[in-house]
């Protein structure tokens, strides 16, 4: 009896007709996803903006030319391009593009429109979000396109591959790309826009798609929620799929009912404790080793993070996936509270005190700074906490306006993105001056050196053995002092389909605002009960 009625819901959640035949694939439920706080839309599917375009654009509608799993570093897919390959060491890059893929409006896709593409970002340097320095574009055959850039540009692989939505030439070429908001888009994903209002927009799958029998899901239904409304949506089993912070998500979520009610919140990035290494105290490493000695960062993920990431490795490299970037000697590094050492290697220093500057909304750190402020206490040390607007910090944070504060950093498709990110010393603007990164001005030749050694190779192995040394340096020598992984927030249901992203099986990241993997997701899903 009981395996008659797993086998009766099986086909219950799968779908069934009147006629008690399975529902085919184009029959099986829609999918209402909920990716960003919004209370409208505005309709904009340009995947050349930076601003205002709507989710799903790059990888649902507009494909790239390869697909990066950020949460295996160094694991590249092909997908409109079959390969690729550097030429000019690395100032020269040819692609091999899939053949008899189409538009939807039919025409064939082929190395023209790849060409068109780079060239527009080249032509309208605003568009061109990546940073990549290109020099021209040459189509060597309908399947075949080399890019060439003014630098070496192997760290800019997922930036020229993996980040760039590839547009049809023939429908922008008639089009300013700066200002069209393309309503009506037509791509060579595995969804085409079918409604739009600035309440709710939709897509429905492509029956033309390159990837035969996928994507199995549909319909695809964007509401607009606002922040409160999601967790009423959770709540009420309105939304299939969220990338949403919810502060109790048991109580609110799951309710009881843990496997149809998941989540999943990967690394994807890292949060940290920044010190201004401006500061003729907080320069000194012996403080800073201190410093991160007293902060308990268990209590932190517990209290302040609820428990729904973990503590970072002290390399700041995201974990699992990043082990091929740790030093072997840091392999199994993992923080421990030593008040007493602490105090012994903040002997001379006289009583210290430092405001800690976060900003307000951020509710989390806010709470994780009250328990910084208590360790640190423990060890003579005195913290102010201050809460500004969420402007105010990025722009004091930027300028270097402050003692400590806390930041993430994200972490790319390779532990290389995060350190370029925390430690290149060209980031590392002038106090005053507003950076882009490096926050706390680290400055160490042999930092850049290793930063610029992994990007003069596309040998992984070698980008490996840099990002190691990196590793070795932010474990040594504290020029930030990691807390937490920023974590990928994932709500997502079994009850219609199955086959998301999970902690054994990560094959995206499994965020619906996260693109393209967004797009990878779906077309691993599958009806529930098969």
């Amino acid at each position: 009896m009981r395996r008659l009625t797993a086998v009766v819901l099986a086909l219950a959640l799968a779908g069934c007709s009147s006629s008690g035949a399975p529902k085919q694939a184009d029959e099986a439920p829609p999918l209402v996803v909920h990716a960003i706080d919004s209370g409208t839309f505005q309709e904009n599917f340009n995947p050349f903006h930076l601003e205002g375009v709507n989710f799903g654009t790059t990888g649902m509608i507009y494909e790239t030319l390869e697909y990066f799993n950020k949460l295996k570093p160094g694991e590249v897919k092909p997908w409109l391009a079959l390969g690729h390959e550097w030429g000019d060491d690395g100032k020269s890059l040819t692609f091999t593009l899939r053949q008899g893929v189409k538009w939807t409006d039919g025409k064939p896709f082929t190395a023209d429109d790849v060409a068109f593409t780079f060239d527009t970002m080249t032509k309208h340097p605003e568009l061109n979000k990546g940073a990549l320095e290109i020099s021209g574009t040459e189509v060597l055959a309908p399947d075949k396109v080399r890019i060439d850039f003014k630098t070496t540009s192997y760290a800019k692989l997922f930036n020229i591959s993996g980040n760039t939505g590839i547009v049809p030439k023939h429908v922008f070429e008639k089009e300013n790309p700066v200002t069209f908001t393309n309503p009506k888009p037509v791509g060579t994903g595995p969804y085409q826009l079918s409604k739009f209002s600035a309440q709710l927009y939709e897509m429905t799958k492509n029956p033309a798609y390159w990837q035969p029998g996928k994507p199995v899901v549909p319909t695809i239904r964007f509401p607009a929620y606002t922040a409160n409304a999601v967790q009423t949506g959770l709540q009420q089993g309105e939304i299939d799929w969220a990338g949403a912070f919810v502060p109790d998500i048991d109580k609110i979520y799951v309710q009881g009912q843990p496997e149809v009610n998941k989540y999943f919140f990967p690394p994807e990035g890292v949060v940290s404790l920044l010190p201004n290494l401006t500061h003729p105290v907080l320069s000194k490493p012996e403080v800073r080793q201190a410093i991160s000695l007293a902060i308990d960062r268990d209590k932190i993920v517990k209290v302040a993070e609820r428990g729904y990431t973990k503590v970072a490795h002290p390399t700041s490299i995201p974990m699992p996936g990043g082990e091929a970037f740790l030093p072997p000697e840091y392999k199994d590094a993992a923080y421990q509270v030593d008040v007493e050492k602490a105090k012994e290697l903040l002997k001379g220093q006289g009583p210290l005190t430092f405001t800690l500057l976060v900003p307000s909304p951020f509710t989390d750190w806010v709470n994780a700074a009250q328990l910084i402020r208590e360790d640190l206490a423990k060890v003579g040390i005195t913290v102010e906490t201050r809460g500004v607007a969420f402007q105010d910090w990025v722009s004091k944070v930027g300028k270097g306006d402050f003692e400590l504060s806390i930041r993430a950093t994200p972490a790319g498709v390779s532990p290389y993105f995060q350190m370029r990110s925390l430690l290149f010393g060209e980031l590392a603007k002038p106090v005053g001056t507003a950076a882009t990164g490096n926050y706390q001005r680290w400055k160490d030749p042999e930092t850049d050196r290793l930063i610029n050694a992994y990007a003069a190779t596309e040998d992984l192995a070698e980008q490996q053995r840099a990002t190691q040394a990196l590793g070795k340096i932010m474990v040594e020598r504290l020029p930030v002092l990691p807390l937490f992984y920023s974590p990928a927030w994932a709500q997502f249901r079994t009850n219609k389909y199955v086959g998301w992203p999970s902690e054994q099986d990560p094959y995206a990241m499994p965020s619906p605002y996260t693109s393209p993997d967004a797009a990878v997701v779906l077309l691993n899903l599958r009806p529930a009960g098969t």
